[in-house]
């Protein structure tokens, strides 16, 4: 799976748990919900938390792809303007 991906379906699974979280808080202060436990609010806590750092880990590996990427780029760049430059120096000049 290409990494675009994965940090969008990350992040998709991210704001569904939170989503998840926020509808339950709402009901249990909205409604005075007596079954929450402690546990529960725990669990869901630990699970955004592992979600957050798999999210950052993902971000990381972005964001040295970019750099890489990036490091490439300007490395074909520059020997395109080498090349030109030899080609040119090659070539005749043609009388304008």
């Amino acid at each position: 799976m290409d990494q675009p991906k994965a940090l969008q379906q990350a992040t998709k699974r991210l704001d569904s748990a939170v989503d998840e979280l926020e509808s339950r808080l709402q009901r249990v202060f909205a409604e005075g919900e007596s079954d929450v436990s402690g546990g529960g609010l725990d669990e869901q806590i630990k699970f955004l938390t592992e979600e957050r750092d798999q999210l950052l880990v993902d971000l990381e590996a972005e964001r040295s792809r970019v750099r890489r990427l990036k490091a490439a780029n300007d490395e074909v760049s520059g020997r395109l303007e080498a090349m030109t430059g030899t080609l040119k120096d090659m070539m005749p000049a043609v009388p304008g």
